[in-house]
């Protein structure tokens, strides 16, 4: 980019260098020569074309900034314009210019407006993010002789929103008893994990025992209770990076990236031991743990975990291997004979 000064004195400059926003007044007429000779050598997508990096070199050195004002050497930390020039390829660095491709990209599909947010940095290597707002000025549509630029630093604002979303983000995946994941969060996770294979990757599957009664004997607020209890045990013993999740009323699932059957049959039992001594009691669970290897869908893992903690739940209540379970409490009822 290469620089060049009109004359001063005129009230519209002094305007421009006043301007509480960054201002930079491009001229662009050679660059929009280039395009124009390419579009009558073939080239029919912008885009496209400029994922060649020396044609998209030769736009970003065709660009002429006429001018800037007081508020870009502030917003981009300059001391003055020469400090500002001599930065121009790093406050703008993007391997690919996403940022500019676009902007050319709207240009050529005829508007006179282009928008967008993105980040730049500033001369001591600070990354903020700006909103850039681009207008071709009347009587330069055809030329692209005076393009007029504003950039305002919005980072307070950009960190806010992602803070913002991120707790949002959070709040949807949590569950408000427990504090633990949601199912939502949980499903998320297995979508990861899927992805990303951290294998061997263990699962227990975790089931309160007699929480339907407690509720009947002792109203919802003494199974809250339950459900909080045992979700700290959860919480205290599972080493990080666990996923513990609530999926259901009573259900519970830790996720243990790179964790082997060994250390997680050695967490079961000190879950149940921990389990065992809670105080107050009566506190009673159900566990069921499998490792999956990779070699097939994660679910299926989680299934074989599900199916060893129903078989811990009728152990706990004494019934057969292979009696029927339809309740979250207990065994299904034994059919009547007529």
């Amino acid at each position: 980019m290469m620089q060049t000064t009109p004359p001063r004195g005129d009230l519209a400059m002094q305007l421009f260098d006043l301007a509480p926003t960054s201002l930079w007044l491009q001229d662009l007429s050679a660059l929009k020569a280039c395009l124009d000779g390419w579009a009558r050598e073939g080239m029919t997508d912008l885009r496209a074309w400029l994922r060649d990096p020396q044609r998209l070199l030769t736009c970003q050195t065709l660009i002429r900034i006429v001018r800037i004002n007081r508020q870009t050497l502030v917003t981009y930390e300059a001391r003055d314009a020469a400090e500002l020039f001599g930065h121009i390829p790093a406050l703008f660095h993007d391997p690919h210019a996403a940022a500019l491709v676009d902007v050319l990209c709207q240009l050529w599909g005829g508007a006179t407006q282009a928008r967008l947010v993105t980040r730049n940095r500033t001369v001591t290597g600070r990354v903020i993010d700006v909103s850039y707002a681009g207008q071709m000025l009347p009587g330069s549509e055809a030329a692209w002789d005076r393009y007029l630029i504003s950039i305002e630093d919005i980072t307070t604002r950009e960190e806010q929103r992602r803070r913002e979303e991120a707790r949002l983000a959070s709040l949807s995946f949590t569950d408000p008893l427990t504090g633990l994941l949601n199912r939502a969060g949980y499903e998320a996770d297995l979508g990861r994990f899927e992805g990303e294979a951290p294998v061997p990757l263990s699962v227990i599957a975790a089931d309160l025992n007699g929480l339907k009664a407690t509720n009947d004997r002792l109203g919802h607020e003494a199974g809250d209770a339950l459900i909080r209890r045992f979700a700290a045990i959860l919480a205290d013993h599972a080493p990080a990076p666990a996923r513990i999740a609530r999926i259901g009323g009573d259900e519970f699932v830790v996720l243990l990236p790179r964790t082997g059957p060994e250390a997680a049959a050695a967490l079961v039992e000190r879950i149940l031991a921990a389990v065992e001594a809670a105080d107050p009691a009566p506190l009673s669970a159900a566990l069921g743990a499998e490792t999956w290897t990779g070699e097939e869908p994660l679910r299926a893992a989680i299934a074989r975990a599900d199916a060893r903690m129903y078989a811990a739940k009728r152990r706990h209540y004494g019934v057969a291997p292979d009696a029927p379970w339809s309740s979250i409490d207990g065994p299904a009822p034994l059919p009547r004979h007529h």
